[in-house]
């Protein structure tokens, strides 16, 4: 079998939901491994505007694409810190969603100079173009694995997009678990469950 033949999508977070948007269109990729999923075209969602709000939104939006020309460079309001904190004692007490980013991004443990969080202000315009799961159906009959923890804020992200696809596809829920434990705690991590899932792809 050519390896044109063999292609595999395991890919988390926000670029998990971009992965099943290139699955429906690419029939080169065999099968898909969403986990700790995030659907960044799901901004209107997210954002719980009003039609009035909404449209100030984009307006909004649309100037800083002149004012982006202008200065020569985007716009961007990064969320984490530009050094890393030394243990979780330091981090400073926000929101439960903004202290788990910082537990992962503001440590050592996940912290790099170029993941500083969130994206350049005029991208969610581009999110606003299209929803990432406008075609996920058309994945069918390649499968689909959801891994997400049972405790992580992004659960409905995974459920939702389950919902909307088509047989062949799987739920693998992992116990006790957070949004950010399925980037590297390896006792949180399914690796067996999701390595037997690519497997089987293959031979399907």
């Amino acid at each position: 079998m050519s390896i044109v033949n063999k292609l595999v999508l395991s890919v988390s977070v926000g670029g998990a939901g971009f992965a099943l948007s290139a699955a429906a269109v690419d029939t080169r990729i065999k099968s898909v491994v969403t986990i700790s999923m995030y659907d960044m075209t799901d901004i209107r969602e997210m954002a719980n505007l009003a039609p009035e709000q909404l449209f100030q939104l984009k307006n909004q939006l649309s100037k800083q694409r002149w004012d982006d020309f202008e200065n020569g460079q985007p716009d961007y309001h990064p969320s984490f810190p530009e050094e890393p904190y030394d243990s979780i004692d330091d981090l400073p007490n926000h929101d439960e969603l903004t202290n788990e980013w910082l537990r992962f991004y503001a440590l050592k443990r996940g912290f790099h100079p170029n993941a500083r969080g969130t994206a350049t202000t005029t991208s969610n315009l581009a999110m606003l173009e299209f929803s990432a799961l406008d075609y996920i159906k058309e994945i069918s009959p390649r499968p689909i694995l959801f891994v997400y923890g049972d405790n992580a804020h992004s659960r409905s992200y995974s459920e939702r997009a389950y919902y909307l696809a088509n047989q062949p596809k799987q739920k693998l829920i992992v116990e006790d678990c957070e949004h950010i434990d399925l980037y590297d705690n390896p006792e949180k991590i399914p690796v067996d469950q999701i390595a037997k899932f690519i497997k089987d792809s293959f031979n399907a």
